[in-house]
């Protein structure tokens, strides 16, 4: 996991659990449930370990974060290939969480970002609140999947970045 100063952004890991057990995400439509599960305590595919740090612009959050998360055997990949058809296929549909909240989304492509063994990219927008919409950008290592995530509103993720922790997930095996 990146920790300091890297290209404008400072990482700072968290120790703190990323998500509550409340934190049971599921998709209104099956081909986009590879999209609910990045923000799910129960995805299709469970993790070996996962780690996450806030990104920081200056003294004010930019509203990033990046989600390390490790697999067994090929499940990454395979991950990332269910990934990528959702995208292609979701376009409209609604994240319902078992803490209560519901939400109509809308999903964009975007182009990937050509780091690491394959990425994908997209953005997830509220018809009813454009301003609360998120972009996504996930970038395989071998069996490691790291998704950064940002604001729509906020600055994107620099290639840089992530570059250097692809690098650091290579070195660490």
């Amino acid at each position: 996991m990146l920790s300091g100063k890297h290209s404008g952004y400072e990482a700072f890991p968290q120790s703190e659990p990323l998500l509550e057990d409340v934190d049971v995400v599921t998709a209104s439509e099956p081909v986009c449930s590879p999209v609910a599960d990045l923000r799910s305590v129960t995805p299709k595919r469970a993790a070996t370990g996962t780690a996450w740090a806030s990104l920081e612009v200056g003294d004010t959050s930019a509203g990033a974060s990046v989600v390390l998360t490790s697999y067994p055997g090929g499940e990454a990949k395979t991950a990332m290939k269910e990934l990528k058809a959702a995208v292609t296929a979701c376009k409209g549909f609604t994240l319902s969480s078992r803490r209560g909240w519901s939400e109509r989304n809308t999903l964009e492509a975007l182009p990937p970002v050509g780091i690491g063994d394959e990425s994908v990219s997209f953005s997830v927008v509220s018809p009813q609140d454009p301003s609360k919409g998120q972009t996504m950008t996930i970038v395989r290592t071998g069996g490691a999947l790291a998704v950064y995530l940002t604001d729509t509103a906020g600055d994107p993720i620099p290639a840089a970045l992530m570059k250097q922790q692809h690098e650091q997930l290579q070195k660490a095996g």
